[in-house]
C-alpha cells in the first residue's frame, strides 16, 4: 500500500508565492489518495472531479512558476519546463488508463504524482530558487 505524503517543510524554497502553491499542490494528490483509497459507489464521480482540480491547478502553478523564473532571468527556464510538460503528458496518459472503480490504479496514479511532486521541488525547484536568492 501507498502512503498518503505528509507536506515537510523541507520542500520550502523560501518564495512564498509558490511555497504555497506547492503545499496547495499536495492537498490535491492527497484528495487523490483519499478518494483512490476508499473507492465505493461514488468512486468514478469524485476521481474525475478530484482529477480535474488536480490538473487545472498544476498547469496553473507552473505557468506561475515559470513566470516567477522568467522575471528572475533563470537560465534553465527551457529545461524546467521541459519537465513540467513531460509530466503533464504523463498525468494525461496515465488518467486515460485508470480504470472507473480500480482504486488499486488510482493509488498507483497517486504514487507517481507525488513522487514526482516532491521529488521535483526538492531538486529542480531548489536550483532555481538558489539562484533566485543568489541572484535576486
Amino acid at each position: 500500500m501507498v502512503d498518503k505524503v505528509v507536506w515537510s517543510d523541507e520542500y520550502l524554497l523560501g518564495v512564498n508565492e509558490i511555497d504555497s502553491q506547492h503545499k496547495k499542490l499536495v492537498e490535491y494528490a492527497n484528495d487523490l489518495y483519499d478518494v483512490a483509497s476508499v473507492g465505493g459507489q461514488e468512486y468514478e464521480k469524485k476521481m474525475q472531479s478530484v482529477l480535474k482540480n488536480l490538473t487545472d491547478y498544476t498547469l496553473y502553478h507552473f505557468s506561475a512558476e515559470e513566470e516567477f523564473m522568467k522575471k528572475h532571468d533563470y537560465l534553465g527556464i527551457a529545461a524546467h519546463k521541459m519537465a513540467h510538460d513531460s509530466f503533464i503528458n504523463e498525468v494525461k496518459n496515465q488518467m486515460k488508463l485508470l480504470s472507473a472503480d480500480n482504486a488499486a490504479s488510482g493509488l498507483k496514479f497517486y504514487s507517481f504524482v507525488a513522487n514526482w511532486v516532491l521529488t521535483h521541488i526538492a531538486k529542480a525547484d531548489k536550483i532555481w530558487a538558489k539562484f533566485v536568492k543568489e541572484n535576486g
